[in-house]
């Protein structure tokens, strides 16, 4: 039967409008099939949509043979010649007569009705870039169908395609916008946990349920999360970039694009949020640190000076005395302003961190030696720190220490303690493996850039000198009288 001009335009109308009209692509399939049906001299036809395989979306006029059992004979790519070309990539257009497995076997045990029903044409729905699918169409006793009607099928398939791609691009932005919105959600009260380990333990809650995930494992420093358990599907691992960590999940198929664009959001969120927390805990220990040590100065300065004060004089007194009446209480006077003055000295100390009470250098040659290096140190000048200081060349130290142990390649480190006109001088050096300074210049590593701002905080400065196979030297400067910025 050979369509007119006329004809043909009538129908690619009506189709077109009938794939404007909805938003749900199993309506919209099964109406714009029954349109094309109504409005040729086609009689049957349905369309398979691929996802993991081809399934049927819209059916209309089927025969008995092919509806029997729920349909169970339009299931299963094996049944088909045309699914099979279609996933060679043999079929790219309209075409003509195509013998149906489907049919043959219906035939062939001759229980059901196929309605006259031999062949069908068939036709790939697709867009320029991508494949969706296939639309097959037919009419009893036609085993050919003409150049105008495969032009129609072509014309109608391009509709569909566009229409599918149409609706795949709306139905991306739906999840991008579900997704979001919980992730708004999610970092709305991620920003009020305090507590690390309810952050990490809810904020897992949140991505196995955002993701519909089987398993999902967090690590943050030393924080961890795990529920379920892994399986041989679909896996994935998410790195931290700033802190140590990283989340691996599970499910049974992969993370679509915009899941993914959206995960990787989340993981960064997570992060964000998680170097808050540490930060706000650096602060707080800071400013107790601080408290502690502006305490353990004032008692120095003032109540500890006093003591010292009264315990010479006594002394001095008791040498002058020649009262033998005074010579007793002169006695205790001296006794108690020295034990007073002893127990106001232990009280300092405790106020002072630990590995300092017995000065900087051995705190620090000391923690060298918990980590199996051999320390060698040597200052120069009065070494008479203010606390706050000597405290934050403390932290630095390890800091670097800990640098040599892990990146060095050797046991060796020598520490040097400098008191100069403009401030303190502490050196790290060791004879290691070095690294060039250049290279490694902006990169972001958490450990040096602590150093840098925990020396920034009172005007100092930390520089670092290394060659490869050189070894490091890390020098840090606190002026004298440093104060906080």
């Amino acid at each position: 039967m050979v369509l007119n001009e006329k004809k043909k335009l009538e129908t690619l109308k009506t189709i077109a409008e009938t794939l404007n009209q909805s938003q749900d692509k199993q309506h919209m399939l099964q109406s714009v099939l029954k349109e094309l049906i109504d409005i040729t001299h086609f009689e049957t036809g349905w369309i398979f949509l691929q996802n993991d395989q081809m399934v049927l979306m819209a059916d209309e006029g089927l025969p008995p043979a092919l509806t029997r059992d729920n349909k169970r004979p339009m299931c299963g790519e094996e049944y088909c010649y045309c699914v099979s070309r279609y996933n060679k990539g043999t079929l790219t257009k309209a075409t003509a007569i195509i013998e149906c497995k489907r049919l043959e076997d219906a035939i062939s045990e001759g229980k059901y009705d196929t309605c006259g029903l031999t062949h069908h044409a068939t036709v790939p729905l697709k867009t320029p870039d991508k494949m969706y699918g296939l639309l097959n169409v037919g009419a009893p006793g036609r085993t050919s169908y003409g150049e105008d009607e495969l032009n129609l099928l072509e014309s109608v398939a391009l509709q569909i395609g566009t229409a599918l791609k149409r609706l795949e691009q709306f139905e991306k932005e739906e999840e991008r916008s579900r997704l979001l919105e919980t992730l708004n959600t999610f970092v709305r009260e991620l920003r009020n946990e305090r507590n690390m380990c309810c952050y990490v333990e809810s904020s897992g809650e949140y991505f196995k349920n955002m993701f519909y995930l089987d398993y999902i494992h967090i690590s943050l420093q030393e924080e961890m999360y795990e529920v379920g358990k892994p399986a041989s599907d679909y896996r994935e691992t998410f790195t931290f970039k700033k802190v140590k960590g990283k989340l691996s999940l599970n499910r049974k198929k992969p993370l679509n694009p915009v899941e993914k664009e959206v995960m990787q959001f989340a993981v960064q969120h997570l992060e964000l949020a998680y170097r808050d927390l540490m930060l706000q805990e650096k602060e707080k220990d800071v400013a107790r640190i601080e408290e502690r040590n502006r305490l353990a100065q004032d008692l120095h300065d003032s109540v500890n000076q006093l003591l010292f004060s009264i315990m010479l004089t006594a002394k001095a007194a008791k040498q002058n005395n020649q009262d033998p009446n005074l010579e007793a209480p002169l006695t205790d006077l001296a006794d108690l302003s020295s034990q007073a003055l002893r127990e106001m000295r232990t009280l300092i100390a405790k106020k002072k961190a630990a590995e300092l009470e017995k000065g900087l250098l051995t705190g620090l040659a000391r923690y060298a030696e918990r980590l199996h290096l051999k320390p060698e140190t040597e200052s120069e000048g009065s070494i008479s720190i203010p606390y706050h200081i000597e405290e934050t060349l403390l932290r630095i130290g390890q800091e670097a220490i800990h640098n040599v142990n892990k990146h060095a390649n050797t046991d060796q480190v020598y520490l040097t303690l400098k008191r100069k006109e403009r401030g303190y001088w502490l050196t790290i050096k060791d004879n290691g493996v070095g690294f060039n300074v250049e290279k490694y210049k902006d990169f972001h590593s958490f450990g040096l850039k602590g150093m840098t701002e925990r020396a920034a905080v009172y005007n100092g400065k930390v520089t670092i000198e290394s060659k490869p196979s050189q070894g490091t030297t890390i020098t840090v400067f606190i002026p004298d009288g440093g104060e906080k910025e």
